[in-house]
């Protein structure tokens, strides 16, 4: 009770884009960025179906590689972040009109795309070196405490 309200209880909550889970876990947020690809694939796949490789690529980076919370991801299910790096690969299977057997390294390859674990890295290093750079003493003690 806070000022003799009653809070409720929820076992998720979300708060400026990113869930919250009462279990700790970062598979619920994992759950959400997976179904936003899917999403944002389709929907490119949609309209733009017919552009050229170089336009289908600017978009794909544009729309799609967009995993910025995703540095904030520390306590997950290895299942749910491989669900994840799995949608990842068919969506740019599908957007890019590639065989579902074809090689995922070729594919990228030839793509000049990055894999998933080199995007994923790539924020958490961002939010690191914006995280050291702070002033806020929350912030820096959060930082100390997570090394």
């Amino acid at each position: 009770m806070v000022n003799n309200a009653t809070l409720n209880y929820v076992n998720e909550f979300k708060y400026l884009g990113h869930v919250l889970s009462n279990s700790q876990l970062d598979d619920a947020d994992i759950h959400r960025e997976r179904r936003n690809l899917f999403y944002r694939c389709n929907m490119l796949t949609r309209r733009f179906s017919k552009c050229s490789v170089a336009v289908k690529l600017r978009l794909f980076k544009t729309f799609c590689l967009c995993f910025y919370d995703s540095g904030l991801w520390c306590n997950f299910t290895s299942g749910a972040f491989a669900k994840l790096q799995s949608a990842y690969v068919k969506c740019v299977k599908i957007f890019f009109r590639y065989s579902k057997f074809y090689s995922v390294t070729m594919m990228l390859n030839e793509l000049a795309s990055p894999r998933f674990e080199e995007i994923t890295g790539k924020y958490r290093c961002e939010l690191r070196q914006q995280m050291s750079c702070s002033n806020n003493g929350l912030v820096s003690l959060f930082l100390r405490l997570s090394v």
